[in-house]
């Protein structure tokens, strides 16, 4: 079973097995729309990605499962029909987690693919924002036509629940979504934090999902 969830600040996929997910779905950082599947696949196969599961035919379109360098899977679809949503409010930033080794060759790939830009790349950003408070480590930010993307580079040692969060959704008063968000029987699971950057808060919907939200922090 699937459903479209759509909000201001992106939309969601959820789908609903009756049986055990079959591998490799579920492991899927997220999903891009594109206009061609297999010339999609053909581009990325191109930069270096690994196609995982070649495309195939679902009931309104076609899809395939590509792999970045550094092991960061991803979904590529295409509409039979081309859809029309309303403009998002904010754009969402995918977050994916890549090692120290793998990043630069995962940036080259991702960047050659999705012709994007490195927007930042900061080899001190706090600590906090993956949980280990009196560190620091590399974020790097990426821009293009699939939205925003933030690279977290670790040594894969992250207390829950980072790494398991698959999006950073940007809202305008984070204080009244996180209100809305419990009133709906969502946990906080990491509660406020505030950076140069942002305010923000990691938290699981019903269901396992994890998310961050967070609104840029006031100068």
């Amino acid at each position: 079973m699937s459903q479209l969830v759509l909000t201001p600040a992106g939309s969601v996929s959820v789908f609903g097995f009756k049986t055990p997910v079959p591998y490799p779905f579920g492991a899927e950082r997220t999903g891009y729309l594109v206009t061609d599947v297999d010339a999609a696949v053909r581009a990325a196969r191109a930069t270096g990605a690994d196609v995982i599961v070649a495309p195939f035919n679902d009931p309104i379109g076609k899809d395939a499962v590509i792999q970045w360098p550094g092991g960061v899977n991803t979904q590529l679809y295409w509409h039979t029909t081309p859809p029309s949503y309303a403009p998002l409010q904010t754009v969402p930033e995918n977050r994916v987690y890549v090692s120290p080794d793998r990043v630069d060759a995962f940036v080259r790939s991702f960047l050659a693919f999705s012709r994007g830009t490195v927007v930042s790349d900061d080899a001190r950003a706090p600590g906090v924002e993956i949980g280990r408070l009196a560190e620091t480590y590399r974020r790097v930010r990426i821009e293009s036509k699939f939205g925003k993307l933030t690279a977290l580079v670790t040594d894969g040692h992250l207390p829950y629940p980072y790494g398991r969060e698959m999006t950073g959704y940007e809202v305008k008063n984070l204080a009244d979504t996180l209100a809305k968000a419990k009133a709906a029987g969502v946990e906080v699971l990491v509660p406020l934090y505030k950076t140069d950057e942002r305010d923000a808060v990691v938290v699981r919907f019903p269901g396992g999902y994890i998310a961050e939200i967070h609104s840029t922090a006031k100068k």
